[in-house]
């Protein structure tokens, strides 16, 4: 018997389109904007919009005001550390969990990525930005190990995280050069996991974060 696919609920639809115009950075950050101006954005009528408004602000990603307008997250020096510290809590532990429980096929899958992405890396110009390529595998990797945790609050915090720091980063440029040192951190992290080393994996994923803070504030 065929199982029956239902269309998605507009509410959805419509927090995905609100989400990907925040990712995109054709929503403004740190400005306010109003319900008016996501239905125009999105096509979608204004009752599926306020819902969707209702799972954001719940996410961090906005805050509504009472006729007052919709504010978006700024990407402030302290969100983007206090975002880091928040990484760097849930990702040590579970760096050194996943040195005793990754299988060698995930470990292999996990090397495979990375190395095929240097490779892609070595054919672009200097200046080709390579934020989007770097984010899939960025989001692998890390989606990958918090996983190992194995516990949901886990995941579902981690995505409202996740979620924050692509808003935050919002058209940014990454060139090649820049990639493959964040690539080549994964690279040690993955390289302590294969030696079976929680204490090596540890110290790899802890300077891993330290760095990408630095990256992210660009200092």
């Amino acid at each position: 018997m065929k199982q029956i696919k239902h269309a998605p609920r507009l509410s959805d639809v419509a927090y995905e389109s609100i989400l990907q115009a925040l990712f995109d950075a054709r929503v403004p950050m740190g400005e306010r904007i109003s319900q008016g101006d996501l239905v125009a954005l999105t096509g979608i009528p204004v009752g599926p919009v306020r819902d969707a408004l209702k799972v954001l602000e719940a996410d961090g990603l906005l805050v509504v005001h009472p006729r007052s307008g919709i504010e978006v997250i700024q990407p402030t020096t302290e969100l983007i550390r206090s975002t880091i510290q928040f990484r760097t809590i849930i990702e040590k532990p579970a760096a050194r969990r996943f040195a005793s429980t990754a299988t060698k096929s995930e470990l292999l899958e996990l090397r495979r990525l990375h190395e095929d992405f240097l490779a892609v890396l070595k054919t672009l110009t200097p200046t080709e930005n390579v934020f989007s390529k770097l984010g899939v595998v960025e989001d692998k990797f890390h989606v990958t190990l918090v996983a190992s945790l194995g516990n949901e609050l886990v995941d579902a915090s981690y995505r409202r995280i996740q979620l924050m720091g692509r808003i935050i980063r919002g058209g940014a440029v990454c060139y090649p050069q820049s990639a493959k040192i964040s690539i080549g951190e994964h690279l040690d992290v993955i390289a302590a996991w294969e030696a079976r080393d929680p204490d090596l994996a540890e110290d790899m994923l802890a300077r891993h974060l330290t760095n990408a803070m630095g990256r992210n504030l660009g200092v």
